[in-house]
């Protein structure tokens, strides 16, 4: 019987090492464009990060191969329902929480809490116009 070889394709490591390479871009972006607020450097800081995010960019839409395929999209999508459903509960625990402890006087929530449930709720009507786009766009 003959042994079978599992060598990666020249594509398949391709593929991992401009991922790789954007991911370095974004966090190494993310991470220095940190470490200068923290030393006051604010516009040096954006500047940074935005060096991250286009170099980024042009590593994903710049390469001739493809970076994410049918595997990866698989797991974005679980990764969206998970979110989207971790989400949907903390909205409606969370608004439910902060009515009734408001109006019970058992608790007076920060304009902060309010804030951060409207955007669970953006997040929600974005999520939804995004799906219906999807959904019946001709």
């Amino acid at each position: 019987m003959t042994q079978v070889q599992q060598t990666s394709t020249p594509r398949l490591s391709k593929q991992r090492r401009y991922r790789y390479l954007m991911y370095a871009f974004l966090l190494g972006g993310v991470a220095v464009g940190l470490g200068l607020r923290s030393l006051d450097y604010h516009v040096l800081s954006e500047a940074v990060y935005w060096v991250g995010i286009v170099g980024a960019l042009v590593v994903w839409k710049g390469t001739s191969v493809t970076l994410f395929d049918e595997r990866d999209k698989a797991i974005d999508r679980r990764a969206s329902q998970l979110t989207m459903t971790v989400t949907a509960v903390l909205l409606i625990v969370g608004a439910s929480v902060v009515r009734l402890g408001t109006q019970l006087g058992m608790v007076d929530a920060p304009p902060m809490v309010h804030g951060a449930l409207y955007g669970y709720v953006s997040v929600a009507v974005i999520f939804g116009l995004s799906y219906l786009w999807v959904r019946y766009r001709p």
